[in-house]
């Protein structure tokens, strides 16, 4: 489930809110059951830019509503937001592993969130690499994996392969008051 980085559109810079990231911003997470969606963020605003030895973030289990309403000032209609959400099918075991990760990733949470480190997209890979739907998990998947249209990019060209049989997409357009960021 992404919701797409934006900026205010010149027109409305006074009545849209500026969101965390920017255009080169929003957000994943991945819903991992009814109404339940895995996601992962900062506890301190700004954030760093280095991942710190002492986390400042956390896993959090929120609604569909809630992972869309991401962004405060909250004062927006989840209609208004450019996103899309890969359904992907999963094997009751992939199931077992996402839910056994979230689970451990819940109780500890594994990594630090930075600017220049783990944030909601390499961790979402992480999940997906962990439980056998990406490629290995390596040192450098931060860096590959940095924003959120780095992981859409990845989903939408699996999607596109005969690995994305069976997958669908849904796709919302969003609000003319925001430049929203472009998919490659």
């Amino acid at each position: 489930m992404f919701i797409y980085g934006s900026r205010p559109a010149a027109k409305y810079k006074k009545t849209e809110p500026t969101w965390f990231g920017g255009i080169y911003g929003g957000h994943v997470g991945m819903e991992i059951g009814e109404d339940s969606v895995l996601s992962f963020r900062s506890t301190e605003y700004p954030c760093h830019f280095f991942p710190h030895r002492k986390f400042s973030s956390k896993f959090e289990i929120k609604t569909v509503y809630g992972m869309w309403e991401t962004f405060p000032p909250h004062r927006y209609r989840i209609a208004d937001l450019k996103r899309v959400v890969f359904a992907i099918p999963v094997s009751p075991e992939q199931k077992r592993k996402i839910d056994s990760v979230a689970e451990q990733y819940l109780r500890k949470t594994p990594y630090d969130y930075a600017t220049a480190g783990m944030r909601c997209a390499s961790a979402t890979y992480d999940i997906l690499a962990r439980t056998g739907l990406a490629r290995g998990y390596g040192a450098a998947t931060w860096w590959r994996i940095l924003i959120a249209r780095d992981l859409r990019t990845w989903l939408f060209e699996k999607a596109a392969s005969r690995e994305g049989k069976g997958w669908k997409i849904y796709r919302y357009e969003g609000t003319k008051r925001r430049i929203w960021e472009e998919d490659d």
